[in-house]
């Protein structure tokens, strides 16, 4: 190969093996990096309402989502009170909706790993990426679907720090598939 063609060559591979690797986001901020405030922030200019704030006793924030993601009406945001760290981020429908939902992930996420439940509504759905767990999944007791975003690692000092305040191991909102 000459000269010029490997330069050619290396100039037209080189820009996308400098490019960093896209980190998994929400409201435009990076989950495994982010911060309590920074999120809170982030989602508040995307347009959720504040329904209730995380405080000493309460783990986790709670908005009302149905203008920035349709079809939701819930948003729950979970940190690690030592350190303000992302621990989760879950979404709740009303209804069942995983088809869209399903369609509109795999085209983000790429194909899921399926966990086949007694019935096609008991199915759940799940993917990695940059180090956060995604699911999805339906309720269908409840009449629910949830979309949930962790940080293992993050969650798992969530829930130590919960149980070590004496409040159990249930730091989710109640219906919570995680």
């Amino acid at each position: 190969m000459n000269k010029v063609l490997k330069f050619s060559l290396l100039c037209w591979l080189l820009p996308g093996l400098l490019q960093p690797a896209l980190a998994l986001e929400l409201f435009g901020v990076n989950l495994e990096a982010t911060s309590r405030d920074e999120l809170r922030d982030a989602a508040k200019r995307a347009g959720v309402i504040l329904i209730r704030e995380g405080s000493a006793d309460i783990w986790f924030d709670a908005y009302d989502s149905s203008a920035v993601l349709a079809g939701s009406s819930q948003l729950y945001l979970g940190f690690v009170k030592a350190d303000l760290r992302f621990a989760f981020a879950e979404y709740e429908f009303k209804g069942i909706h995983l088809k869209r939902l399903l369609r509109d992930l795999e085209g983000k996420y790429g194909k899921a790993i399926t966990r086949r439940g007694s019935f096609i509504s008991d199915n759940s759905y799940s993917w990695k990426s940059d180090g956060i767990e995604i699911s999805l999944s339906s309720n269908w007791h409840n009449y629910r679907t949830r979309l949930v975003y962790i940080d293992p690692a993050n969650m798992a000092d969530l829930v130590a720090e919960r149980a070590k305040a004496g409040k159990g191991v249930a730091a989710k909102p109640a219906y919570s598939v995680y």
